[in-house]
């Protein structure tokens, strides 16, 4: 069945409130850890005749990325790590304050109209990294929704928000994040023990 538009245009919605300066502000600058440098992603916009990445159902990556994950998402680097070794057990960058992962793919990630071999994971939300301004990827979305055939991806509701913003952290600079943000009760998807280097160590008793 086809998207309806109405669906569309909330979606539409949802993502142009995102752009705005409030949900940028909520963007804190950070610093690389370690300050090793980063090449550009591999990003093109996505045609009409390619299919997205986890259309048939089982990528966990892409249901994260399309706002198509529940409660399991709490898991879902665990389970990368476990699943895509190549791309998931050795970061191309972390960031701290906030905590941010940049990883990078063999395979291009294809969602919401975009494709990319760099993908971004932070406490709650999961994003891909693509070229562009914000305003050049939002119209490759609306290009992609209006033309797709299939349901809009994944539910948009009080947990999930599709999140399109710039980033400007070293390696990430004039680049779009685009993606899912889970708004789960104390939701972590990098507390994980393999990240135990971004808690601070409990106080010794006196």
């Amino acid at each position: 069945m086809r998207t309806s538009s109405s669906n569309k245009f909330l979606a539409l919605a949802l993502l142009l409130a995102c752009t705005s300066e409030a949900a940028r502000a909520q963007q804190h600058p950070a610093t690389p850890v370690p300050p090793s440098p980063a090449a550009a992603p591999t990003v093109a916009p996505a045609t009409g005749a390619a299919p997205d990445s986890g259309a048939d159902g089982d990528d966990p990556l892409f249901d994260a990325l399309t706002c198509r994950s529940g409660p399991e998402v709490a898991r879902l680097l665990a389970r990368l790590r476990r699943d895509r070794p190549d791309d998931f057990v050795q970061t191309e960058r972390q960031y701290s304050d906030p905590p941010m992962d940049l990883y990078r793919l063999e395979v291009p990630v294809q969602a919401w109209g975009q494709q990319s071999d760099a993908v971004v994971i932070t406490a709650n939300r999961v994003l891909m990294v693509v070229n562009g301004s914000a305003d050049e990827v939002a119209r490759a979305l609306e290009t992609s929704l209006a033309g797709s055939e299939a349901p809009l991806s994944g539910p948009l509701d009080d947990q999930h928000a599709l999140v399109l913003y710039t980033e400007e952290r070293p390696g990430l600079q004039q680049r779009v994040l685009i993606g899912c943000e889970y708004r789960l009760p104390e939701l972590s998807l990098l507390d994980d023990p393999d990240d135990a280097w971004r808690k601070a160590p409990i106080p010794e008793a006196p």
